[in-house]
């Protein structure tokens, strides 16, 4: 079945941690997934967006989700 992956840790291909999954969207030409970075001084982390394509993601299991390093830069 589907691995649920709100809440999965979200790491980088180059092994850096992101942060974690905390909404995934449908806009109708496929998922994206919303990630939280880890909070810095107290403050909520920033979130971003990807796309859940291969090109973004290319591997998840029901421990973790791989973003490639392109996709998981600050915008």
């Amino acid at each position: 079945g589907d691995v649920d992956l709100l809440g999965l840790p979200a790491v980088s291909d180059e092994g850096e941690a992101l942060g974690v999954v905390i909404a995934i969207e449908n806009y109708g030409a496929g998922d994206v997934i919303e990630i939280e970075r880890p909070s810095e001084d107290g403050k909520p982390g920033k979130r971003f967006m990807v796309p859940m394509r291969v090109q973004a993601v290319p591997e998840w299991n029901d421990e973790r989700l791989v973003v490639t390093a392109a996709f998981a830069q600050d915008s």
